[in-house]
């Protein structure tokens, strides 16, 4: 898929504002009257990812598209990244030599906020369970059956920087660090010391800066959508992924004209 640069850094921003990029116009507010989340907020950052493509001569629109696919939220009947959120990843795949432990684990895991697992049970594999669905399966095999658990990510977006960056803090005082954060949904177990603190990372001015940087460092070895996986993951498979969820989002930033 080749890469293409038909519009203005100056078009993509007005048309964004001007046009949902779900596809029509904004709904009416009085539809969103107990929606929290503040649009000017998230119009504020459409505008700084704009002026960082330009900086950057970076493509219109693929920092964008990026923001949308990485923070993307409906806010107001738009479509608008949003620079308070958090992704908590999971923390991998643990096994289990018994029920009980298996349901010790659950239990820290639920701590942690998850609340959808894959699981294996006695050599049955599940997909998508809620708690009280491993429970469920746990009561009904042997004592000393194997288990493996595997939470899935989730999301947390806050109205303001205060309060994600309590959340993260929370996060880390129970030993869960594996989280992506802000605008840009930088990995804040893999570049945290170079963001430096936690409030930086929720400063969109931070975080679209440190993201344009580390997609620059792969773009010197890869082309653009090269870089975008490389950006997302090390892993073809999951690089790949990215790629084509990115490249769907850069096509409809690009047909609002």
């Amino acid at each position: 898929m080749g890469l293409r640069h038909p519009l203005t850094h100056t078009v993509i921003l007005s048309a964004v504002l001007a046009v949902s990029v779900l596809g029509g116009v904004a709904y009416g507010q009085e539809e969103y009257a107990a929606d929290p989340y503040n649009p000017q907020i998230a119009r504020e950052s459409w505008e700084l990812i704009g002026k960082t493509e330009k900086a950057y001569n970076v493509p219109p629109g693929l920092l964008h598209a990026m923001s949308l696919v990485e923070s993307g939220k409906g806010i107001k009947g738009w479509l608008l990244p949003w620079p308070y959120t958090v992704c908590i990843n999971s923390t991998g795949t643990k096994s289990y030599s018994s029920v009980a432990s298996a349901t010790q684990g659950l239990g820290s895991l639920s701590g942690l906020g998850f609340v959808r697992f894959d699981a294996t049970i006695n050599g049955k594999a599940y997909t998508g369970l809620k708690k009280a669905d491993v429970q469920s399966k746990l009561a009904a095999v042997s004592a000393q059956s194997l288990v493996s658990l595997k939470p899935r990510p989730f999301s947390r977006r806050f109205e303001n920087g205060a309060e994600a960056e309590k959340f993260v803090n929370r996060m880390f005082a129970m030993g869960h660090n594996n989280m992506d954060l802000g605008l840009m949904q930088i990995n804040w177990k893999v570049h945290g010391k170079k963001l430096g603190s936690v409030h930086h990372a929720f400063n969109p001015t931070v975080n679209v800066n440190y993201a344009v940087n580390y997609l620059l460092e792969h773009r010197q070895t890869r082309d653009w959508w090269g870089s975008v996986g490389r950006y997302h993951s090390g892993t073809s498979y999951y690089a790949n992924k990215y790629i084509t969820r990115v490249w769907k989002m850069y096509q409809r930033v690009h047909r609002l004209t």
